[in-house]
């Protein structure tokens, strides 16, 4: 009886060994709470296929050219990035968002923003890996052309950092003597009364890449004579007010004129140009101001680096939702972490390096 009982133990330990050797990695790692099984609430709500989604993607990306991925991929992104805000889940458990409720509350966190990033792209038929990092989650756009979605981010990047010089709207793009300019114009008239200055310009700070420099050019006509100054900031401006030392560009001034038309290059930080009027009695001035600002194309190619990954040779550009409106496809906020890229219709799963 006691040989039958050990021959049975036996044959299960046997037994066990031969199903065990059996599973695959990625069934074994389901089993054991890996990657897939960490994944999988997330890949739950990513919708593959969906008129109404697919609907939405085209009607975004109807201003690129038929069949133009790298467009697509960064026109969808931008409208994740700059229609959706970031919000926590609720404190108690943990809150996962169909595409169609972080659309609703135009919000969601990273997870919910990556679901509905991923579920428009997939249905204009783009291939997308949901990205798990420690503490984070975004995911790939694959069968990207780098150089061509270098060119699609270029001019949204350009209209960002036309607004980052405290302007009310987007600027317009010139070339001049093969260099790039960003420029705004301002045409006013008005009445400058006796004794006073007026100052149209920046508040002073100092140019950061791709902006180096900046040219002003001005035609001015005036009733009674007036000195025309550029200073490097609204501060000297003040100073002038006041009675005090100040900076200007001595090769720019123009004193006691009723009209002028001049320009000062090399600027290197956001200043402007003063009126100021002597005279006892008020005098009309009509203005036409253009700021030229110098932007070093080479230098936001070096600011932003674009990160991809090559899978199943495939070069697959990383999309974080989060990344704010200064976000761009590529750009990884953290490229040093472990990442596990997952295919949400397969569920076969890469480890990036």
């Amino acid at each position: 009886m006691k040989k039958d009982i050990w021959f049975l133990v036996i044959c299960i330990i046997i037994s066990a060994l031969i199903i065990g050797s059996s599973f695959k990695e990625d069934t074994l790692s389901l089993i054991m709470g890996g990657p897939v099984a960490r994944a999988e609430p997330y890949m739950n709500e990513i919708v593959l296929e969906d008129m109404t989604l697919r609907a939405q993607s085209s009607s975004i990306v109807s201003e690129c050219p038929s069949g133009d991925r790298e467009c697509q991929i960064n026109k969808i992104y931008r409208f994740v990035v700059d229609n959706c805000s970031y919000y926590s889940d609720p404190r108690k458990d943990e809150f996962i968002q169909t595409p169609y409720e972080t659309l609703d509350i135009h919000g969601g966190d990273c997870e919910d923003l990556t679901i509905l990033l991923m579920s428009l792209l997939e249905n204009l038929g783009i291939q997308t890996y949901l990205v798990l990092t420690p503490g984070h989650i975004y995911c790939l756009a694959c069968d990207v052309d780098i150089e061509h979605l270098q060119e699609c981010i270029w001019e949204p990047n350009l209209a960002r950092y036309s607004m980052d010089l405290g302007q009310t709207g987007h600027m317009d793009m010139v070339v001049e003597n093969g260099s790039l300019y960003m420029f705004v114009q301002e045409l006013q008239t008005f009445a400058l009364q006796p004794g006073y200055l007026y100052y149209y310009g920046g508040d002073g700070s100092e140019f950061n890449p791709p902006i180096e420099y900046m040219n002003i050019q001005y035609d001015v006509s005036s009733s009674r004579p007036l000195n025309v100054y550029v200073v490097p900031s609204r501060t000297d401006y003040e100073l002038m007010v006041d009675g005090l030392s100040y900076e200007d560009c001595p090769s720019c001034r123009n004193t006691e004129v009723i009209w002028t038309s001049d320009k000062c290059n090399d600027i290197t930080t956001h200043g402007g140009v003063v009126f100021e009027n002597k005279n006892k009695n008020e005098a009309i001035v009509d203005f036409d101001l253009r700021f030229n600002f110098y932007f070093s194309s080479d230098k936001l190619l070096e600011y932003q680096p674009i990160s991809s990954y090559e899978i199943d040779g495939k070069k697959c550009v990383v999309l974080d939702a989060t990344a704010g409106e200064h976000g761009y496809p590529g750009y990884d906020g953290n490229p040093e972490c472990e990442k596990i890229a997952i295919d949400p219709l397969t569920k076969e799963y890469f480890y990036l390096e």
